[in-house]
């Protein structure tokens, strides 16, 4: 059975500038609804981000899914345009594209987000990266991305998905964050 996502997909991924509204027109086939809408509002104006539809994570999958089959040589382009629009979906998809795709995972997401976001989105890049089968990497390589307290507020939550030893000095000088962040920084210290 043939959907609305499937029809937009076929139509191909256009070239250019033109293909962020056609992403942006896939994230609206998804399950979510209007319901979601006043919710979704609320937290739009709290985030900084450009938009958030609510789109679920199964069409999340399948756009990124799609572009990979089908655009894999495209997909620095389009993580570089995704995140200079910052949508809320666009920040998801970068984390699937970057988990999937050859090379630093790692250091590709830590180079990208170069301001603050959500912590629920850089935790979803960095489970993502995770799952997709690479290691947390060492300490040493985390320390090494400090050129902004972003980044090592990052870095951060990066080792906390693997709470180890040698990321105690590194957890305990990151600098200060907001409420959830200063829980997880505490539960990792104490883990």
């Amino acid at each position: 059975m043939v959907d609305d996502l499937d029809l937009l997909l076929d139509e191909g991924l256009p070239k250019g500038r033109k293909c962020l509204p056609f992403i942006k027109r896939a994230y609206d086939c998804g399950a979510q609804s209007l319901v979601n809408r006043s919710i979704t509002d609320k937290l739009l104006l709290k985030s900084g981000l450009s938009f958030h539809i609510g789109t679920d994570d199964p069409t999340m999958r399948r756009v990124a899914s799609w572009l990979l089959t089908n655009y894999s040589e495209r997909s620095d382009e389009l993580i570089k345009r995704l995140w200079k629009r910052s949508g809320r979906e666009d920040i998801k998809l970068i984390g699937l594209l970057i988990a999937n795709i050859e090379g630093d995972a790692w250091g590709k997401m830590l180079a990208i987000i170069d301001r603050g976001i959500p912590i629920d989105l850089v935790l979803e890049i960095a489970e993502e990266i995770k799952r997709s089968g690479r290691e947390v990497p060492s300490a040493e390589y985390l320390t090494r991305w400090n050129k902004s307290k972003v980044q090592k507020q990052n870095a951060v939550l990066i080792a906390s998905l693997d709470m180890r030893e040698e990321f105690i000095e590194l957890i305990s000088s990151a600098p200060a964050g907001g409420e959830l962040y200063e829980r997880i920084r505490k539960r990792s210290l104490d883990a």
